[in-house]
């Protein structure tokens, strides 16, 4: 009966996944108070078929199924979150999300002169100006003390509610039902150790980095060997590779971005592109409805969410990429991450509908990312004449470009869900959030606030996936396994030897390594991930061998570099950045409430860029 019982669900689950995506879409495509009320409509009557199917899934003793693959599935279908609360709860729940949303995607600062300056692009580009200490504190401080203490007002309630809702499935609170996702018992502590094994080198690139930018600030960093938030070229201090051109020890440091506008390049190139390097490999072209339905530009007539997202919908050739896109090798990456999204989805159509995810959070997002280790080398830029035979580089140049993003990101991807979780299990009380936030920052990241905060403020709350409650880990789990994939597909093409070094590789055109990797993406969520790991990686264990190996010849060039400075902070204390600020700009609680009223759909989330 349970297997008959699953075999029914697959046409009314892909037809329930295609409307809910359907009007997901056509809101965060245009913003109106219309298509809002439609996709609120939509995610009501979504939840309460799926918190039927629920009820009647736990009807089943499927715990203790012998069918690992059924068991799977049934955890899927009893596991309904919100939709698990009573009716009342739900719409609560659901309006207090869509109000979150509104104010993350709606809010608009003033920063100096500049008044209505939305994050995307404006104070984006802010953040980009290195040496401008003054607007890069009063852009961070605009957006950080706008948007965080308003979401904060709603998140409370809201985690209530979702702690409740894990409860009723399961689940002791919302970390124990993120973490089912991975189906390991021990996740924490497999992170725990993949962080702890990555962190002496992260130590290293944070020295240097805070070496050069005390030479562009001088006397404006503080003494305990931590970096203010707000001078790593990034609203969150997450990717540093705004700071590339100040960090090199090249006179004329590349500029990837700057040719790419002298070739004219655009949003159409840079897509073709990364389809052209998924094609070499064996896997599939974008259908003609991705061309024709995507949204690959910002709009003029009209407001969309411009986060870069992809999405299924669920008939067999409808996949979507919604992003604002402009020409910048930061933009070229988040292309073909975009674009792996799209590839497993094809990948993996063929199967029952409940099964159409990755093999666990993380490799879906590092499908796209595996690719760009590829692009993001000397042979790879030539093909796309992004490097030309002009062009000089110290050798671990294209390393420290691709390390300012991906070694400078680990603890960020590492802290974000650790903080979370301790509001989820009560550890961090609701009145000490922002206390704990800045404690993780600083002690995993070395990062700490540009003045002083208080829990007046929610700076956490500042960042897409906090106010929309999408979990986080999933991002370092991806920065692991993208460098595993990679190692071992260049293995398979015979692409390192004593005479190409791991970093060097581009698998380009290698449709033996293009075997390997639609194997592993063919088989979705079917599979325990330990064994499509094994597929794609050649082992059972995520580790972080292959990244620290990928960049070996970065950490002996640093090495040389940061001889007489000390590495860490371990004198950073979170008590001496809490207490009154000598100035901050103040939250326009009346605004927020405006834009909160606007209101903003509960989205079904997609796969959607970090």
């Amino acid at each position: 009966m349970g297997v008959a019982f699953i075999e029914g669900l697959n046409d009314p689950y892909t037809t329930i996944n295609n409307v809910d995506s359907s009007s997901s879409w056509d809101y965060a495509s245009n913003i109106t108070d219309y298509n809002q009320n439609m996709s609120n409509k939509v995610s009501t009557e979504v939840s309460k078929m799926e918190r039927q199917f629920g009820i009647t899934a736990k009807r089943f003793d499927w715990h203790n199924f012998k069918n690992d693959s059924l068991k799977r599935l049934f955890r899927h279908v009893a596991t309904i979150g919100l939709a698990a609360l009573p009716d009342d709860k739900l719409e609560n729940a659901t309006s207090l999300s869509s109000k979150m949303a509104a104010i993350y995607g709606s809010t608009k600062v003033t920063v100096g002169k500049d008044k209505d300056l939305p994050l995307e692009p404006d104070l984006t580009r802010n953040m980009k100006e290195v040496g401008n200490y003054d607007k890069l504190l009063q852009t961070w401080l605009a957006w950080h003390n706008a948007v965080g203490p308003a979401i904060k007002q709603y998140y409370i309630p809201y985690i209530k509610l979702s702690n409740e809702a894990a409860s009723l499935d399961g689940y002791d609170n919302i970390k124990s039902a993120w973490l089912s996702d991975y189906e390991t018992e021990n996740m924490t502590e497999i992170v725990d150790k993949l962080w702890e094994d990555l962190s002496p080198l992260y130590k290293k690139l944070h020295a240097y980095v805070r070496m050069k930018l005390k030479e562009i600030y001088p006397g404006r960093l503080p003494e305990d060997g931590t970096i203010p938030a707000h001078l790593l070229g990034n609203m969150w201090a997450q990717e540093w590779g705004t700071l590339y051109p100040h960090l090199t020890m090249e006179d004329k440091p590349l500029d990837i971005s700057k040719t790419m506008v002298e070739e004219k390049w655009d949003a159409q190139k840079m897509f073709h592109a990364a389809e052209d390097f998924f094609t070499s490999l064996g896997l599939d072209n974008m259908t003609s409805e991705f061309w024709s339905k995507s949204i690959l530009t910002k709009p003029e007539d009209r407001e969309i969410q411009c986060h870069a997202s992809a999405w299924n919908m669920y008939n067999g050739d409808d996949f979507r990429i919604k992003m604002c896109t402009d020409p910048s090798i930061e933009q070229l990456r988040t292309v073909h991450h975009e674009m792996g999204h799209i590839e497993y989805y094809m990948q993996y159509k063929h199967l029952h509908v409940l099964l159409q995810e990755g093999a666990n959070e993380g490799f879906h997002e590092a499908v796209g990312d595996l690719i760009a280790l590829s692009v993001a080398t000397k042979t790879h830029y030539g093909k796309l004449s992004l490097l030309k035979p002009t062009d000089k580089y110290n050798a671990v140049d294209l390393l420290l470009m691709s390390a300012l993003d991906k070694i400078a990101f680990l603890p960020f991807g590492y802290l974000l869900d650790k903080w979370r979780w301790t509001i989820f299990t009560g550890e961090t009380p609701f009145d000490k959030m922002n206390e704990k936030f800045w404690e993780y920052r600083i002690k995993y990241q070395g990062v700490s606030p540009p003045i002083k905060r208080n829990e007046s403020f929610f700076d956490g709350g500042a960042k897409y996936h906090v106010a929309l409650h999408v979990p986080y880990l999933r991002y370092f789990v991806a920065f692991i396994l993208q460098f595993q994939f990679h190692e071992h597909l260049c293995t398979v093409a015979k692409k390192v030897d004593e005479h190409h070094p791991f970093h060097e590789c581009d698998i380009y055109g290698e449709k033996d390594a293009g075997d390997v990797l639609k194997k592993g993406l063919s088989l979705g969520r079917s599979k325990p991930w330990p064994d499509v790991l094994e597929i794609m990686a050649g082992t059972r264990q995520m580790s972080a061998s292959s990244l620290k190996k990928y960049y070996e010849p970065l950490e002996k060039w640093l090495d040389e570099r940061i001889k007489n400075e000390v590495v860490g902070w371990d004198k950073a204390n979170v008590q001496d950045y809490m207490g009154v600020p000598s100035f901050a700009n103040k939250v326009d609680f009346s605004a927020a409430a405006v834009l909160a009223s606007i209101g903003v759909i509960l989205f079904c989330w997609k796969n959607i860029s970090l």
